[in-house]
């Protein structure tokens, strides 16, 4: 996919997005939650290390639960889940997985699907990361909105 299909596909889905007068975190949580018709759990998971891997969607059969690893700051935290909530938007999770199916701590079933990447720079990752500035910029109107050409994912991982 092109560029400029990618920054469509992330603009299209963000307009889509009733969020209310004050987007949040929350409010993103629960346009998801009524869109998928189940809750969200969002957990921290310290043996994430996240120099590779930062944060994940598991899907169960009665509930989804995104994973970040331990952030370095609080907007650290915020762009991690917003990037995993951006691949549920786009309808990532029937994508093929690359990670094992495991059982979570404090969650007795195995899940149904792991949400994983094969690589960082695919189209799917590129239009997550776009996407989730669009949605930070919404969140954090007093943050530096994302440019047309260097997502927040190119800017850290080049």
């Amino acid at each position: 996919m092109s560029d400029w299909k990618i920054r469509r596909t992330a603009r299209d889905a963000n307009r889509q997005l009733d969020l209310g007068a004050h987007p949040s975190l929350n409010s993103i949580k629960s346009s998801l939650e009524a869109a998928r018709g189940r809750p969200i759990t969002i957990m921290e998971l310290p043996t994430l290390r996240g120099d590779d891997l930062c944060g994940l969607c598991v899907a169960y059969s009665s509930h989804d639960v995104v994973v970040h690893a331990p952030p370095r700051s609080r907007l650290h935290q915020q762009q991690i889940i917003v990037h995993e909530f951006a691949h549920m938007i786009l309808n990532h999770q029937i994508t093929a997985t690359s990670l094992h199916l495991v059982q979570l701590p404090g969650f007795n079933e195995t899940p149904l699907q792991v949400l994983g990447r094969t690589s960082f720079d695919d189209d799917d990752e590129a239009a997550a990361e776009f996407l989730a500035d669009l949605l930070m910029a919404r969140i954090r109107p007093d943050l530096e909105g994302p440019t047309d050409d260097q997502p927040g994912f190119n800017k850290v991982f080049g």
